[in-house]
């Protein structure tokens, strides 16, 4: 959990898969307890992980017929949308705090 004080990154070119374990010339690096580099990684997930599921959500929407780009978005007219970000128990909250 990169959210934690003790994460741990794992990153490099190996998959796990039995060729990139047994026959490949791969790289695996386990960083444990860098919050710094947790951060980046985490980071750089996010905006990732956002960015394409925004755009399935899109698609999705698309696929059932909408027209507008702009479909899968509902409009919440007050500001109840906030409350987890502000809530410490939340996911959101610590996204929020570590973004920010």
């Amino acid at each position: 959990d990169a959210l934690t004080d003790n994460p741990a990154i794992i990153t490099g070119s190996a998959n796990f898969s039995i060729a990139s374990t047994e026959q490949n010339d791969e790289n695996m690096l386990v960083i444990q307890g860098d919050t710094a580099v947790a951060d980046v990684y985490f980071t750089e997930f996010m905006r990732l992980f956002d960015h394409f599921f925004s755009r399935d959500k899109r698609n999705e929407s698309l696929g059932k017929g909408s027209k507008s780009p702009r479909a899968w978005i509902d409009v919440v007219e007050d500001d109840s949308w906030m409350k987890p970000f502000f809530d410490p128990s939340h996911q959101l909250f610590r996204e929020r705090v570590l973004l920010s």
